[in-house]
């Protein structure tokens, strides 16, 4: 039993976040888009992250002292990188690949990923196009001059 993939731009079917903090439309395939993450960290965050550096001191405090509270320079750059890299991911559109930060790069990247990504997740679809594409080809080429030369 093999499961169909349905193209979501199709169905009309589009993923739901839960608290989204931005609301926006795919730049190429129109899609409605929400992202949970954004650039920075927010207050809640940084209140994670008071909460979390407490905690950790409180473990430590046994052992090292108030030195413990040295574990958040720590925490700091690890609940920031891991903030950075979920809003990074979250970038793509799940529907057609589109990446907004590599078009503002390098469009030919951007252009190829979205290929690559169709390719990948769609690939009865790429398929369809390609015999469409050697369907437009022209079936009698006019002969060259080199040819007509030699005749």
């Amino acid at each position: 039993m093999s499961i169909s993939k349905d193209n979501p731009l199709k169905s009309l079917r589009f993923y739901k976040v839960k608290n989204p903090t931005k609301n926006f439309i795919c730049a190429l395939c129109r899609a409605p888009r929400q992202m949970k993450y954004t650039k920075n960290l927010n207050w809640k965050n940084y209140l994670q992250l008071l909460v979390l550096t407490a905690c950790a001191s409180y473990l430590l405090f046994p052992f090292v002292g108030l030195k413990g509270l040295y574990v958040s320079l720590l925490l700091w750059p690890a609940i920031e990188m891991s903030n950075k890299l979920l809003y990074r991911k979250e970038i793509p559109c799940p529907y057609c690949g589109f990446d907004a930060t590599w078009y503002r790069r390098d469009v030919k990247v951007a252009r190829k990923k979205v290929e690559q990504f169709w390719s990948t997740n769609y690939p009865e679809l790429t398929e369809k196009k390609e015999q469409l594409v050697q369907n437009l080809a022209p079936a009698n080429e006019e002969p060259s001059l080199e040819n007509t030369a030699e005749n």
